[in-house]
């Protein structure tokens, strides 16, 4: 899909500050729901969280799984 000049303005400014929220906390998600019915999920790991994991030797679903558990804290019962 092609965005006009504006859309591409304000895109640019949603992938910066999910860019800073990631360098921040390490992790970043975004959930897109798309027309079609289904939702699209996309999570930026930030350079320095990746080399933790490299260091401590994790596997790829162990980085995946602690991204998750970052960027999705556990509900609150209330």
């Amino acid at each position: 899909m092609k965005l006009d000049p504006e859309e591409q303005i304000i895109a640019a400014a949603f992938e910066q500050a999910e860019l800073d929220d990631a360098n921040e906390r390490g992790v970043a998600a975004r959930i897109e729901f798309r027309p079609e019915g289904h939702a699209k999920v996309t999570f930026t790991i930030s350079r320095e969280f990746v080399e933790t994991a490299r260091a401590l030797d994790w596997t790829t679903g162990e980085l995946v799984a602690e991204a998750i558990g970052i960027a999705i804290p556990p509900a609150r019962s209330t």
